[in-house]
């Protein structure tokens, strides 16, 4: 049976008036989207189990790579464990990526803050002459003289 749109209990019609099975969409009620909210503490939670799984492969590793290597880098050589070298090698890399991405950071914000203070000189400067009275966008607008 259809109501006056043409939509029936169980789903949509479509254009030629006939009726599509798909399940009505019931609206979820405001307990259960409390119920499943995500909160940073839920998200505290899944960062701490990952960071356990991460853990129990690590000792894996190592644990497995206990065999000594040789490692020579520039003048200096010498012997450890094939796990401690990728570890280190890899905790190396991370600090250049870290690096690297605080520079970025640090450019960014700088370039923000410089571009705030031209906005704000130039508002400053706008506001002190008689002559600019019009707001952005007005100069630009079809219709005005």
């Amino acid at each position: 049976m259809m109501n006056e749109t043409g939509v029936g209990p169980e789903g949509e019609a479509t254009s030629n008036g006939e009726q599509t099975n798909r399940p009505r969409r019931t609206r979820r009620s405001r307990r259960d989207t409390e119920r499943f909210r995500h909160t940073r503490i839920s998200a505290v939670w899944v960062a701490v189990f990952v960071a356990v799984l991460f853990g129990v492969a690590l000792v894996d590793f190592i644990a497995q790579n206990t065999h000594d290597v040789q490692i020579h880098f520039f003048s200096v050589s010498g012997q450890m464990p094939g796990a401690v070298a990728l570890l280190a090698a890899a905790l190396a890399g991370a600090i250049v990526v870290l690096a690297v991405g605080v520079c970025r950071v640090a450019q960014l914000r700088l370039n923000m803050r410089r571009q705030r203070r031209h906005a704000v000189s130039d508002e400053r400067a706008s506001v002190g002459d008689d002559e600019c009275t019009t707001n952005r966008g007005e100069e630009d607008s079809p219709g005005l003289s």
